[in-house]
């Protein structure tokens, strides 16, 4: 069992603390001003919901997206029928490369920020709104960060799953007006997969006998490989829309900026590990410590070995040819993230950082 990272538990739900506030300083469960919310089942079904309600208005239904992405945001423009054009991104501070001449193209600029960090020209932005293109941003990775929910955008979705543990994790968001259609209800056969998961994460964390991070894998990939060839415009699930509305947000905010701070300061990086923001700038929250290395596989390999685990976020989703993307190309290559949520302690971090060290040492021979 690996002894830092893996899958969440599922949550506890917490009782209401009134500490489940955005950095906005509303709460989740808020409507903005004029405009409404809904709860999804995952983060592309509600990418596929704000589609759904802009496609009537929308004729020439072109989007201009990330070329460092997840499939999970490709796939509902894809199933929407809309023509993709992309964007590199830049491997210093993962800042977008936009071009301005795509703008009278396009109808769709999809956002983002990554890992908590949103570096993306606000003035591009401002100038595709001017232009009557509507703006789609994916807050997954931003929205415990200040000034990570663009209001320039007319619809903001995504994921709260790489947050906490939660069955059903989608938001979808119209910043003005309503949703012209109603959700589907939860998808039942996917809810009692990722339950089942989360069951058998449990008994891992628990060292029960028979249990194993294998079944946890095998539990999870069955269920998202299935959601990824049924998914829809499906609503949440009423225990999780409970635990969105009454988890304690400042806490975990805080608990990750510290861990991360931790990291930071203690600077076990060299030529082998090379963080991608090293720098944490007031107000943001991070998802997790991402870095380059030269081998990447090795370096996972190296971190699982003393007991650490670590993701890749993203295999490229093929959507383009790569080689026109050489910023995507190398953040493709090289990126991988260490876990630094609220499960884990200065202890973890110190161990964490020792093994980065002894990694540099390796890698950067």
């Amino acid at each position: 069992m690996l002894k830092i990272g893996g899958m969440f538990c599922l949550e506890k739900n917490p009782p209401p603390s009134g500490a489940a506030s955005s950095p906005e300083g509303r709460t989740l469960t808020d409507k903005p001003e004029g405009g409404d919310r809904r709860f999804c089942m995952s983060g592309r079904c509600a990418i596929y919901y704000c589609l759904l309600d802009l496609m009537p208005g929308d004729t020439k239904r072109t989007a201009y997206l990330p070329a460092y992405t997840c499939e999970t945001v490709v796939a509902p423009y894809k199933k929407a029928g809309y023509r993709l054009l992309f964007y590199d991104v830049s491997p210093e501070n993962l800042i977008p490369r936009f071009d301005q001449k795509v703008i009278p193209d396009i109808s769709v600029l999809g956002l983002c920020g990554y890992y908590g960090f949103s570096f993306y020209d606000r003035d591009f932005v401002a100038r595709c709104v001017k232009s009557g293109v509507t703006v789609i941003q994916d807050i997954t990775h931003s929205v415990f960060s200040a000034g990570g929910i663009e209001t320039m955008a007319d619809y903001n979705a995504g994921s709260f799953r790489k947050w906490m543990g939660i069955a059903s994790g989608g938001i979808a968001v119209k910043r003005k007006g309503k949703f012209g259609l109603p959700l589907l209800p939860a998808e039942e056969e996917h809810l009692r997969g990722r339950l089942a998961c989360f069951a058998e994460r449990e008994r891992v964390v628990n060292r029960s006998g028979g249990a194993s991070e294998e079944r946890v894998e095998t539990l999870f990939w069955e269920t998202e490989m299935r959601l990824r060839s049924m998914f829809d415009a499906y609503a949440s699930d009423s225990p999780s829309e409970e635990i969105i509305g009454n988890f304690p947000y400042e806490d975990i905010i805080r608990k990750r900026r510290n861990n991360y701070a931790a990291i930071l300061a203690a600077s076990p990086f060299s030529a082998g590990v090379k963080p991608v923001f090293p720098v944490l700038d007031e107000g943001v929250c991070p998802s997790h410590m991402s870095l380059y290395s030269p081998d990447r596989d090795a370096a996972q390999e190296f971190l699982a070995r003393r007991g650490i685990g670590s993701t890749f976020y993203w295999p490229f989703h093929g959507e383009a040819g790569l080689d026109d993307f050489p910023g995507t190309r190398y953040i493709c290559d090289h990126i991988y993230s260490v876990p630094i949520d609220q499960r884990y302690t200065n202890r973890d971090m110190d161990l964490i950082c020792k093994a980065l060290r002894e990694l540099g040492e390796v890698q950067g021979a």
